[in-house]
């Protein structure tokens, strides 16, 4: 039998090494049962309670072709971390007939395993809660006592590299800090701030971290400045700069679907730990009052300002962070736009916002600056949408994926059609039956061979039930032969009605392109704008220039 190979750790922290060390002890496996293996997937430094992992998609898209008949894992751990997910994805390699075997003796060939997967699945899901719960018991006793309690922060030198095992205040750092509110509180905005660091080349916060994100490459960004105040997020908000260590303020909720979702809630006052520190401030109290001024006089300008879906804007002045933003009657509900959050520049890798009331433009761009990236291409909201909502209509429309689609509708509409007769000639069918099945059995032992009357009974009874039956497929056929005729039909009017449906709902729009397209790089060229899909292949365009040197959909160089 052929199998593939699955392998996952959790956290960046773990060596890579994990992957060849489970990916050797599953090959003793497949060799132990005789399987060959075909394939292998791995995951690096994701929790297995999301089902957003990549080798993990591959790896149920590869058993849906059919590609092995069995898939081998460490431990049942490493596939699944989340029950919901994990009895979805069994219940469907059960119907494709693919068994789950495990380096530590789990065989879905063996009886009771649904059981042992279920209490397993729960103690995973229990252990991972127990120790969420100790890290923030642990990390609340060091923030009581004054200690590191996780995290860094720009201007401090972390108690595990100072030397000391204490947090340092790093000097160089320290002088930015300063630098940076001093610009803020003489006038300068956030935005600007970042754009002169960014252009001195001045290393940002967590620019020497070791991350995978590609976007972190070192730029300021105005929005990690300006944070928000209220809040006390924020570079300009952060109390360690005046010696106030505040943990607890936050808590971060895993939504119980998918572990790699979560949203940040403010715990009540009382529940913070707050430790009071001297010798960390970095910012002068005068200065730091100068800067809480500032952003008080902001808010309540803003707060005067009338509340509108669709402010009007100064012409020459964009938004910029803490100054000059007009109410918009955004309610923190998420993104409002199909769009929001799938978009990603190809130059650094952040994602697209709005740069203004009706264009897209590379975030960190808009926060920082030309030296943050020197992606500068912006398109109009509505043009991507037309064109990305268009890309994926001539994707479904391609004959392969209709007649596939098609095929499964007509095969689930069979399957609804089937128990249409009455209840009453499904009983009489169930008795004509048993009563067909006891008269062949009394004929076979012999005992009433000679009996012309039992012949006669047994010939009426089975003309009964053939009646039967060939009056309950004629009405089954009958059912789906009325639909299947349509089914091209109603297949190409649901692809009109693509648009409506996708920005009737942009959450739901938003979550489906997510799961079906993925993430969508732009990547322009002299010509055009293009939209890349990092899933199923989608590709859209915009045209970037029209006949007389005019672009088509925008104006200004801009799309």
């Amino acid at each position: 039998m052929k199998c593939a190979l699955y392998a996952r750790y959790s956290t960046e922290r773990q060596n890579e090494s994990s992957i060849s060390d489970q990916f050797r002890v599953c090959e003793r496996t497949a060799e132990r049962e005789g399987f060959a293996v075909v394939a292998r997937f791995d995951d690096a430094a994701i929790s297995g309670g999301t089902a957003r992992r990549t080798d993990y998609q591959r790896l149920l898209a590869a058993a849906r072709r059919r590609e092995f008949g069995a898939i081998i894992a460490e431990d049942l751990k490493r596939l699944w971390r989340e029950q919901a997910e994990q009895w979805r994805a069994i219940k469907e390699l059960y119907d494709l007939g693919i068994h789950i075997v495990t380096a530590s003796g789990l065989d879905s060939r063996q009886k009771g395993f649904d059981l042992i997967v279920a209490v397993s699945g729960a103690a995973g899901e229990l252990e991972r809660a127990e120790a969420g719960y100790r890290t923030r018991r642990a990390q609340e006793g060091n923030a009581q006592k004054g200690r590191s309690s996780g995290g860094r922060a720009y201007g401090y030198i972390p108690a595990a590299l100072s030397g000391t095992g204490r947090v340092e205040i790093d000097k160089e750092q320290a002088k930015v800090v300063r630098r940076i509110f001093t610009m803020y509180a003489g006038g300068a905005s956030a935005r600007a701030i970042a754009n002169t660091l960014n252009a001195e080349r001045v290393a940002s916060p967590g620019a020497k971290h070791n991350r995978t994100e590609r976007r972190r490459d070192g730029k300021w960004l105005g929005s990690a400045i300006a944070g928000d105040a209220a809040r006390g997020v924020g570079l300009l908000n952060n109390e360690l700069y005046i010696g106030r260590q505040v943990w607890g303020k936050f808590k971060w909720i895993r939504s119980a679907k998918d572990s790699a979702k979560r949203r940040c809630v403010m715990n009540a006052r009382e529940e913070w730990v707050v430790h009071e520190d001297e010798a960390r401030r970095i910012v002068p109290q005068a200065l730091w009052d100068a800067v809480k001024a500032r952003q008080r006089a902001q808010a309540a300008v803003n707060e005067a300002l009338p509340r509108d879906d669709n402010p009007p804007r100064r012409k020459g002045r964009g938004r910029k962070d803490g100054d000059n933003v007009k109410r918009t009657g955004r309610d923190g509900s998420g993104p409002k736009f199909l769009l929001s959050g799938l978009i990603r520049c190809h130059e650094c890798g952040a994602r697209y916002v709005m740069g203004s009331a009706s264009s897209y433009a590379c975030s960190s761009y808009v926060n920082g600056g030309k030296a943050a990236c020197a992606n500068t291409v912006r398109f109009r909201r509505d043009a991507a949408e037309d064109a990305i909502i268009e890309g994926i209509r001539r994707e479904l429309s391609s004959p392969a994926v209709m007649e596939k689609a098609l095929a499964r509708v007509r095969a689930r509409l069979r399957e609804l059609s089937r128990p249409q007769q009455q209840p009453a000639s499904r009983t009489r069918m169930a008795q004509l039956e048993r009563e067909v099945a006891n008269m062949i059995d009394a004929i076979a032992v012999g005992g009433l061979r000679g009996s012309s009357g039992l012949a006669e009974r047994l010939r009426v009874a089975e003309a009964e039930l053939t009646s039967l039956r060939t009056q309950a497929k004629a009405t089954a056929r009958g059912s789906v032969e009325k639909l299947l005729p349509d089914l091209a039909a109603r297949f190409t009017r649901s692809l009109a009605r693509l648009p409506d449906v996708l920005r009737g709902d942009p959450a739901r729009g938003r979550e489906a392109l997510a799961e079906h397209v993925g993430a969508m790089i732009v990547q322009p060229t002299e010509d055009e704008i293009r939209f890349v899909a990092d899933a199923h292949h989608l590709e859209a365009a915009l045209l970037r220039a029209a006949s007389g040197g005019r672009n088509q959909l925008g104006s200004g160089g801009r799309i």
